[in-house]
């Protein structure tokens, strides 16, 4: 492998094709687009790749191209990553047991805790039947600990969905190397693909591992064509070679997980496998990047949902059976109607009713917090210079949000955006757009009071006005 500190970076990212050129229909990848939109999965941006070449990208307003955003699990991948760096320049091996790599732990492992290996972190074969983040402490320092002490119920091979697991690989990787996981993936994986901007959220100076991490789409898709090219990048090694091999082999039977067909595939290194062959990059609410070798296929994309099965059976049954290993003749009617459809496309909003003039304002609407909106206790409404001004008072915390009337306003670099209208006399509707991640709070108020819903429920904190990455955690 190219010593990290001598790999030159790079910007240039994939060439760019015509669909057809590469073997896709473009009346295709537009009919699987809509398809998302119709089941109401409500996407927010998709880069599709065939033979190395980007062939279609989009963005929904108010997310755009240049945006990083939560991924969720699909952190577990860089995590996974990390780990072969680390096995390739020789600070870990996937035989290392637990209790060495944190033997101030060792001495409350069981038997079964005491035999388990990085390689059985990295595959969710743990033996443990619940997830023991459920078991962490407040100090990511005292997790080894608390992981250890929690001896497997089974002998170790058997699945269970596991953050833990990832949060003590990724600790590994932290100890042995020195280094925040962002930090020691800037040179060895994030500048050698061109990945410029990326945060992850830590702890007490750990990154979680498991979560976290906020990269672009176009990032996605590097990551995708990178284990797609077995860790090679434009001609260039940047993952040790065979440690793809060992990521994408099917180590542990899925086929128990409560979810649904496309989670019962089993599971690789920190990567779920498809029904359509090959794997996936797979975050919360369906931040994916699915690899597909047979097609020589990635799509990344990044939406907010509780169907993600949906998507991926839409990837399954609308595109991949109408790619071919030729070139397409050109349809130029068909390419310009999916980049029009892109180019418009949109997170749906509230659109104003004709001949409301509700007044000067400004309103103010109480909040009785329920079960997903647990802090939220009031909302301001005033006019704003391009719309409408939205403030929220969550707590201890007040979070002001612009809104367009009607519209997405431009986002620039700004964390939180809204469409806002009145849609009654008496009635004003908004939905409040956390740019950084996939999640979109939607308030409707009436009188004096405001009922509030998330899209996809946050898994952190459900506050917008903490979903987003501090400076701190930027990279």
């Amino acid at each position: 492998m190219t010593d990290a500190d001598t790999l030159p970076p790079t910007t240039d990212g994939l060439p760019r094709s015509t669909p057809e050129e590469q073997g896709v229909p473009s009346g295709a990848v537009l009919a699987m687009v809509r398809r998302w939109e119709e089941l109401g999965v409500e996407p927010h941006s998709v880069v599709v790749q065939r033979h190395g070449h980007v062939v279609a990208e989009g963005y929904w307003a108010p997310y755009a191209r240049d945006g990083i955003a939560l991924m969720y699990s699909v952190s577990k991948t860089f995590t996974a990553l990390a780990v072969g760096l680390a096995v390739g320049e020789g600070l870990l091996r996937p035989e290392d047991r637990v209790v060495d790599l944190f033997p101030e732990a060792a001495h409350v492992a069981g038997p079964r805790a005491a035999v388990l290996t990085l390689h059985d972190l990295l595959a969710m074969r743990t033996g443990h039947r619940t997830d023991t983040l459920v078991h962490r402490v407040a100090r990511p320092a005292d997790f080894p600990e608390s992981f250890l002490a929690t001896e497997p119920e089974e002998e170790p091979g058997s699945f269970v969905y596991h953050n833990g697991a990832t949060l003590l690989a990724g600790m590994a990787v932290q100890r042995r190397s020195g280094q925040r996981l962002l930090d020691y993936l800037r040179p060895r994986l994030l500048d050698p693909l061109g990945i410029e901007d990326a945060a992850w959220l830590n702890d007490h100076g750990i990154d979680q591992g498991f979560s976290g991490l906020h990269v672009s789409t176009t990032a996605l898709g590097r990551v995708g064509e990178l284990v797609l090219r077995d860790g090679v990048w434009q001609g260039r090694r940047v993952v040790p070679e065979g440690w793809i091999g060992r990521m994408t082999t099917n180590w542990t039977d899925t086929t128990t997980d409560p979810g649904t067909l496309d989670w019962q595939q089993g599971y690789g290194y920190q990567m779920w496998h498809n029904v359509m062959g090959g794997v996936r990059l797979d975050g919360a609410f369906g931040q994916f990047s699915v690899v597909v070798p047979e097609a020589d296929l990635v799509v990344a994309l990044t939406e907010c949902t509780d169907h993600a099965q949906d998507t991926l059976t839409a990837i399954r049954e609308v595109l991949l059976p109408t790619l071919t290993d030729d070139a397409l003749p050109a349809d130029e009617a068909a390419q310009e109607a999916l980049t029009g459809h892109l180019a418009a496309a949109e997170v749906p909003h509230p659109s104003p009713a004709p001949d409301v003039d509700p007044g000067a304002g400004p309103w103010s609407f109480a909040h009785e917090p329920t079960a997903d909106v647990t802090a939220l206790t009031r909302v301001d409404v005033a006019r704003g210079a391009d719309g409408w001004a939205v403030t929220l008072t969550e707590g201890e915390r007040v979070t002001e949000v612009p809104c367009g009337d009607g519209r997405w306003p431009a986002a620039d670099d700004a964390p939180f955006v809204g469409a806002a209208a009145w849609t009654a006399p008496d009635v004003f509707q908004a939905r409040l757009c956390a740019l950084r991640t996939p999640h979109v709070l939607t308030l409707r108020c009436s009188g004096d009071a405001v009922t509030a819903s998330w899209n996809g429920q946050p898994l952190t904190t459900p506050v917008l006005g903490v979903l987003r990455p501090s400076p701190a955690d930027a990279g």
